[in-house]
């Protein structure tokens, strides 16, 4: 392997091809600086410098230590292109993404490379379309997909099947013939409706209709629950903080009108308190609020929101124990079912009409 140390200090120069030039008095020179200079450097082998770099945990952690101060002094940045030659894995997994606007992705992609990075690889991430093409180039050893092209199944499982390394695909509703990691997003409305059912509330309405999978759901739990189903209670929205305000604010409130409501998502509850407040009502008060997505934000709102959706520690950890074993040929059960949890927090109360 030869990987290199990219120099900070500019009494650095350059490296001879026979003997490395002395610095400091320790035996090693400038420029492109070896693993078997840093070896020397720490008095090991330099075996033992490649796995402590890598985190192996047959190495001592005063080992491990003495070489990663080494590397953080003179700047050590792996060639991956060596890497990649010298052993047929590069130890980057690639993330695919359709977008970034939603702080729910920003918050799975920070567990999923904190998961992957502890498993002694790093994560590249990318917006669906042209930028999965790099994942060839760069011969990542796996790929982990968001479920997206929800108007186009055909395509998106065709696109999955095609990819030329281990992958699968994270937050599957379906059940497809491959890995896959499901969130149990039905079962989450359920707990929502049931929370707002258990609180008197009997007239509870939806704010957004662009996932099948969550009205399917919510139609499901008010069943299950003994409660009617409106279809005037489905407040037509997207995914956007801007769709969520404009559905509460373009919608007529009557005394039939519902008491509380489950939003799509973080944005959408987000944008829909903001219009219930600024439109005089009192949450949790005059209407509750459940919002699907729990984000550190929520409960930093005007309100702090209860909220139900996956807990993305838990999903990160078993997306990255499940790719690092579909890259290692192990045994991988799936699928993975990950069931949302309830988070309570303040905009839920006793339906005023009970009181």
């Amino acid at each position: 392997m030869t990987d290199t140390w990219l120099p900070r200090n500019p009494s650095f120069h350059s490296i001879g091809q026979d003997e490395p030039q002395a610095v400091d008095g320790k035996g090693v020179g400038s420029g492109m600086v070896t693993i078997k200079d840093i070896a020397k450097l720490a008095g090991v082998s330099y075996s033992t410098v490649s796995k402590a770099l890598n985190n192996d945990p047959l190495i001592k952690p005063a080992t491990r230590q003495k070489v990663l101060e080494i590397a953080e002094k003179y700047q050590y940045r792996k060639n991956i292109m060596a890497q990649q030659l010298s052993s047929g894995k590069s130890n980057i997994i690639g993330f695919v993404l359709d977008e970034l606007s939603n702080p729910l992705f920003s918050n799975i992609s920070k567990n999923l490379h904190r998961e992957l990075k502890s498993r002694g690889y790093q994560m590249i991430l990318v917006i669906a379309g042209d930028g999965v093409d790099i994942f060839s180039q760069l011969r990542v050893d796996g790929c982990i997909f968001w479920e997206y092209m929800l108007d186009d199944r055909e395509a998106f499982w065709k696109l999955v099947s095609s990819m030329p390394m281990p992958c699968f695909v994270l937050g599957a509703d379906e059940n497809p013939n491959s890995p896959y990691i499901k969130i149990d997003r039905k079962e989450g409305i359920f707990k929502a409706v049931e929370h707002l059912k258990a609180h008197g509330h009997e007239r509870i309405g939806f704010i957004g209709n662009s996932q099948n999978i969550k009205i399917e759901g919510y139609k499901e739990a008010l069943q299950r629950t003994g409660l009617e189903f409106c279809q005037g209670s489905v407040l037509p929205a997207y995914s956007s903080w801007e769709d969520g305000y404009f559905a509460v604010r373009n919608y007529t409130f009557t005394s039939s009108s519902p008491t509380a409501f489950i939003g799509l998502n973080n944005l959408v509850t987000r944008g829909a308190l903001r219009a219930f407040i600024e439109a005089g009502f009192q949450v949790p008060q005059d209407i509750s609020l459940i919002g699907y997505d729990d984000l550190p934000d929520m409960q930093y709102a005007e309100v702090a929101l209860t909220t139900i959706g996956p807990p993305l520690g838990e999903l990160a950890v078993q997306a990255a124990e499940l790719i690092v074993a579909l890259i290692r040929g192990e045994d991988a059960k799936y699928p993975v079912v990950i069931q949302p949890q309830l988070y309570l927090r303040n905009s839920v109360a006793i339906c005023k009409e009970r009181i």
